[in-house]
């Protein structure tokens, strides 16, 4: 295996001393500040000038390309950069490998290893998002400010002949099967050595549960600093369950006895993963999920974007941004990064091929009427604000909307079992006081009422079950049953 496309190991100090000392941590990039993030992580390619925009209009048209290429960071990329620096340097302080803990943790038998103390520092950032906002393009980017591979020789004067691959990523397959994952992953470590060894393994044939403990070991072995899972939302259409209930506590094993951090990417329809399971949740929760929500109508930072990518422009005469123009792209985007890119490229491409001089609100509903109708459905069930249109969408559904949604289900199911349980009370009639206990155990309602004393589970004549359930606060009388 050749090391030419690797890094070299060069140890800088960090001055952070739960750091220093470990050559898995000082041979990274030094911490950025923020300003050094925006610089980094942020794309201004040149913009077209006049000589540029009295180009052929199929030479202008090439130009338009060039629009894809803009970052813009807002904060959401400074905290995403700040805590993936913290998740790859803290999950290493559990495995430096001058300790003999960490030595004995990477042999390939996990029985040697047990009763040897290793504790797992791994943490976990999942980052979620609606999409088509960015969240892949930014984690990309964050992850090309280290070097995937870096190659150690000598540490301090002492012999180091180590592999470190600071960060792998992957993606789900669609199907969200546990062969198409190990496949995945022997695929991208090929990849990132630059070599064709691993990938064999995911040969069909070979034993699944074979492959997983190949990929824990191979975890250990070059010190993954960090697992990027992208796609997970896949993971809900796989077959039955039980893949994706065997991967997500693969996930957790490789956090807990390999070390590995992990980070969960993928769209706000991979929510329902974690909310069955507690340590699958905890685990998610993990450093605090990162949001890549839509913009809102008022929201400066969306104010900035489009005054950035509007600069980006090759017609004939470009037109200065107005109110109305802002307002018109707004209402055709809902705030979403993707849907503004195309409609100021589709627009952009319509002026010129129709020689017109400029992008006007006229010309922006035009491309939306007739070159966005697939899009015209969920930019629809944005714009309405109704939970219920937008839940048909459900990589569209705002975070915190889609956490709302999965609590009230929830809590129905809860309120419904109470339901059944008050019915089979009332059809047995109250209990007469000599036959309950000596000491009576408080009751308390399935879903806590704050302030108020647990309510009697036994019904009043003359009032359906319904009503008395509302009245108790069992339930919410505007639930949908």
């Amino acid at each position: 295996m050749s090391d030419s496309s690797f890094a070299p190991a060069e140890y800088t100090l960090t001055g952070i001393p739960h750091y220093d000392g470990n050559p898995l941590i000082e041979c990274l990039p030094k911490i950025l500040s923020d300003v050094d993030v925006v610089r980094r992580i942020g794309n201004t390619p040149a913009r077209p000038d006049e000589a540029e925009r009295a180009l052929d209009p199929k030479l202008r048209g090439h130009g338009i390309n060039r629009l894809k290429d803009v970052v813009v960071p807002f904060e959401v990329h400074l905290r995403l950069e700040d805590l993936f620096s913290q998740l790859i340097r803290y999950g290493y302080t559990a495995r430096n490998p001058l300790d003999a803990s960490s030595v004995r943790h990477r042999l390939p038998s996990s029985a040697e290893i047990k009763g040897h103390g290793f504790m797992s520092t791994a943490e976990t950032v999942t980052l979620i998002g609606l999409s088509g906002m960015g969240k892949t393009t930014a984690l990309n980017s964050i992850a090309k400010l280290y070097p995937q591979v870096i190659s150690h020789r000598k540490y301090k004067q002492q012999i180091l002949i180590e592999t470190q691959v600071v960060w792998l990523k992957i993606e789900c397959p669609h199907d969200g099967s546990l062969r198409g994952f190990c496949a995945a992953f022997f695929s991208s470590l090929d990849t990132a050595l630059g070599i064709e060894k691993y990938s064999t393994r995911g040969a069909i044939g070979r034993s699944i549960s074979v492959m997983l403990q190949h990929i824990s070991q191979l975890c250990k072995t070059y010190y993954i600093g960090a697992l990027i899972i992208d796609e997970m939302q896949h993971l809900c259409s796989s077959r039955g369950g039980q893949d994706r209930e065997k991967l997500l506590n693969f996930f957790v094993t490789l956090s807990n006895d390999a070390g590995v951090p992990m980070v969960y990417v993928g769209t706000n329809a991979m929510l329902p993963l974690f909310s069955g399971v507690l340590r699958n949740a905890r685990r998610a929760a993990g450093m605090g999920p990162i949001t890549f929500d839509r913009f809102s109508a008022d929201d400066p930072f969306w104010a900035h974007l489009v005054s950035q990518l509007w600069a980006y422009n090759w017609t004939n005469v470009p037109a200065p941004m107005t109110s109305e123009l802002h307002a018109k792209i707004y209402d055709l985007t809902q705030g979403n990064t993707d849907f503004l890119a195309k409609l100021l490229m589709l627009a952009q491409r319509h002026a010129i091929w129709e020689n017109l001089d400029s992008v006007t609100p006229a010309v922006l509903q035009q491309v939306y009427d007739n070159q966005m109708r697939l899009l015209h459905k969920p930019i629809e069930a944005l714009r309405s604000g109704d939970p219920l249109q937008i839940a048909d969408f459900e990589d569209m559904m705002p975070t915190k909307d889609q956490i709302v949604q999965m609590m009230n289900y929830d809590l129905a199911r809860r309120a419904n079992r109470a339901h059944l349980s008050l019915i089979a009370q009332a059809s047995v009639g109250p209990v007469e006081p000599e036959e309950q206990p000596a000491t009576e155990l408080a009751s308390r309602p399935v879903v806590p009422v704050a302030n108020k004393h647990a309510p009697s589970t036994l019904f009043s004549e003359g009032d359906d079950v319904q009503t008395q359930l509302e009245r108790r606060g069992w339930v919410d009388k505007d639930a949908a049953w």
